[in-house]
């Protein structure tokens, strides 16, 4: 898998954040979590998610707890799924560690994480 400088991968987060907040800036639909806040916290496992270390660091998985944390309602989990969807989307991350990031760090989901989940749901 090609790996993405950290200027590049800034880069593509921050048109990531643009887009996802732009959508969820649709009337009628309040986000109680900060897109920009999902995405600082998952940077912390870039090298994780690019396959650069075979395990998250510590401070990768505060910040997946830290995501976990603060979707706490519906719309919570919504708009911190469309975050991690656009990000997933752009910067190429590996689907298997995708996948196995919460478990490795302790947080229970009861969905799989793909680049097609449905959000709504």
């Amino acid at each position: 898998m090609k790996k993405i400088p950290t200027s590049a991968f800034a880069a593509v987060l921050l048109l990531a954040m643009l887009a996802v907040v732009q959508h969820l800036a649709v009337p009628g639909r309040a986000a109680e979590v900060s897109c920009s806040g999902v995405i600082n916290d998952l940077s912390l496992c870039l090298d994780f998610l690019q396959g650069d270390a075979g395990q998250p660091s510590a401070r990768c998985c505060d910040g997946v707890k830290a995501i976990y944390a603060a979707a706490d309602t519906t719309a919570a989990r919504q708009a911190t799924c469309e975050c991690l969807k656009s990000a997933y989307n752009m910067v190429n991350a590996d689907l298997y560690a995708m996948q196995t990031l919460p478990g490795a760090c302790g947080v229970p989901l009861s969905y799989t994480i793909s680049p097609d989940i449905d959000c709504s749901q």
